[in-house]
Formats: C-alpha cells, structure tokens, sequence
C-alpha cells in the first residue's frame, strides 16, 4: 500500500513539474512576442544666418532638427557643439564642411551636410593676387650653402628675391635641403608657390615637404609632392615657371620649412623662387 502511494505520489509530482515548466514556457514566449514600440525616425536640418556682415567669421546655425534624443554639430574646424542652435566663430576665411548627426534613442540616426565658403569682404584679389603674402619681413636661411655664400650671383638670398630671372644653385645636393622661413609674427599660411629654374631640369625638385613649426625645433608636415610638376626639359616654357600649391591649414606658425629631399637625379639642386602666402579665400 505504501509503494503504490509512493508511486501514485512520485507521478503527481512529475505532472505538476512539467506543467510548471509548460506555464513557464508560455509565460516566456508571451514575454519574446511583447516589443518595444518603435520611436519616430529623426531627421537632421537647420539653417545659418551671418548676424553681423563685419564680423564675417561668425556664424548663427538654427537647427529644424525633429525625433532625435541627441545630436552633434561638427564645423569643419576641429570643433564640435551639442546645442540645439549654436553660434560658432571661425578662425581664419576658407571652405568648410558643416555636419549635424542627431540620433534617436534606438540608434537611428540622421545628418545633413553643407559646404561654406568663407571670404573675407576685404580681399581683392584683382589688386593683390593670389600671393599677396611674400617670403618677405622674416628671417630666410637654409642649411646647406651655395659655395660663394648666401649674397653670392647665385646664393640662397636669390630665392625669396621676388625675381624670378634669379635663382639659388646648391652643389653636392643629398636629400637633405631645408629652406626655412622665420617670419616676425605667426601666420596662417594656405598656398606657396615654386618657380623652376633656368636650365637643367635634372636638378628640379621632386619631392619635398612644406612644414610648419612654432619654435623651430618640432616640425609639422602641412603638404606633401611627390613628383615634379614641371615638363622634364631644359628649355622651353617649363624654365622659370610658377606653380602654386594649395593646402589645408588653419595654425598661425612662425617658421615655415621646405624640406627637399629629392630632385630629377642631379648631384645640383636649383630652385628660381620660393613665396608663402595666406590662406586663399
């Protein structure tokens, strides 16, 4: 009698664990079903007044921006905001890429981008030019010497003369040609030019580096070529010839390097003129 209760007992007890288990199942099925409502999808928009046309660099962005729970300005210039509408006063004229990201609080994110053009009201360029900042009121030296010296027929000092019939020879060139301009104050320069010389295109530059430093010690690389933009002949329309280079930067330094590290093969390096000049609007 008692093994047959014990039984009876032992097989309510299994019924009663698996209908435990099954109500359990079912109550976690029905906790999978049940879903988080899905927010609305934010969008991303504002617009951008200039309150004061004098104060040209300074920017009022009113953002439109709708079903976000954050969002993130990015003004083109290394600095960000998280306001709704901020104002934002940019350093230097220039092109800059403005993105709003704003995000929901289920990940889903929006962005609007726009490009401005920023110009300062007082440039004219039809009076100045594109290099209306010469390597001039500073300090010029290099490291390695033409043989007669700096003054010399075709010494270092020829190379930031303004003359482009002139030009700075260096014998016994190694890759290691430094220009280096010390100017009075810092400033923001944007484009340097390079005028070829006269004769022997073997001697051109090739590949060099424009740096930027604000001590003369610690260099920073601002632009980079690396093959010569002249026609590979020694005479014609490519001797004496110009070329302007246009960089991103936004840093007032007050040395400014040209690094040559290689020219067309020749054991000369010649260079007719070197200018720095202001970030172009």
């Amino acid at each position: 009698m008692k093994a047959t209760f014990k039984k009876i007992f032992t097989r309510l007890s299994i019924v009663a664990f698996m209908a435990l288990a099954i109500a359990s199942c079912k109550k976690d099925d029905i906790a999978e079903v049940v879903q988080e409502p899905e927010e609305p999808k934010p969008t991303a928009g504002f617009d951008y007044t200039i309150p004061n046309p004098v104060k040209f660099l300074e920017y009022q962005f009113t953002g439109t921006s709708t079903n976000y729970k954050s969002l993130l300005w990015q003004f083109g210039d290394d600095s960000t905001s998280v306001e709704v509408s901020p104002k934002h006063v940019y350093r230097f004229p220039g092109t800059y890429h403005v993105i709003l990201t704003t995000r929901n609080g289920q990940g889903y994110s929006a962005s609007k981008e726009i490009t401005l053009k920023i110009v300062d009201p007082t440039f004219d360029a039809t009076k100045v030019g594109e290099n209306y900042m010469r390597t001039i009121g500073g300090t010029f030296s290099v490291n390695l010497e033409a043989g007669a010296g700096p003054n010399s027929a075709e010494g270092s000092s020829k190379l930031v003369d303004g003359d482009i019939t002139t030009k700075f020879l260096q014998a016994g060139f190694d890759g290691t040609q430094r220009c280096t301009f010390e100017l009075k104050t810092p400033q923001v320069v944007g484009a340097y030019t390079l005028t070829s010389g006269n004769d022997f295109a073997d001697r051109d530059p090739k590949y060099w580096i424009l740096q930027g430093s604000h001590d003369g010690i610690q260099y920073t690389d601002l632009h980079t070529v690396t093959s010569a933009p002249w026609a590979n002949e020694n005479s014609g329309v490519s001797r004496r010839q110009t070329k302007i280079f246009h960089f991103d930067n936004y840093i007032a330094y007050k040395f400014y390097r040209l690094y040559i590290k290689q020219n067309r093969g020749s054991r000369v390096f010649q260079l007719s003129e070197w200018t720095i000049n202001k970030k172009q609007p």
